[in-house]
């Protein structure tokens, strides 16, 4: 139902009042929502409706910024509600242009051709410390 981003939001906020109100602060989200599923559920329903609402007005104002572009700047104050759009995981589209290749026999089969659909997008899959 719910993505990481969402569930963490909903933490901090339960653990912002938790400390307002001389609590503890839960260190895991699941116990969080072991605890307290209904209200879980519903402060996750919450974000999630706030965050699609903000993507809504953040597409407006871009759409108006781009039409109205040039007008003596009336429309400036509103560029800080503008949020980019998430940048698309490129290692899921390699995966998705694999999978819809045909049948793969091994998993180095597959690997290999993970490895060629990313190094068309010019990426890499590397160790994190190697250079």
């Amino acid at each position: 139902m719910t993505d990481d981003s969402i569930e963490a939001k909903a933490l901090a906020l339960v653990n912002e009042v938790r400390r307002e109100r001389g609590g503890n602060s839960y260190t895991e989200y699941t116990r969080l929502r072991r605890d307290h599923d209904d209200a879980h559920e519903a402060l996750c329903r919450a974000i999630e409706q706030h965050e699609a609402f903000k993507q809504e007005v953040s597409d407006a104002i871009a759409f108006a910024l781009k039409v109205y572009a040039g007008h003596s700047g009336v429309l400036d104050p509103l560029k800080r509600f503008v949020t980019p759009k998430p940048k698309p995981d490129p290692l899921v589209a390699a995966v998705h242009e694999v999978d819809n290749g045909p049948a793969w026999d091994s998993p180095e089969d597959y690997c290999n051709k993970i490895h060629k659909a990313l190094e068309a997008r010019g990426l890499e899959i590397r160790e994190k410390n190697d250079d």
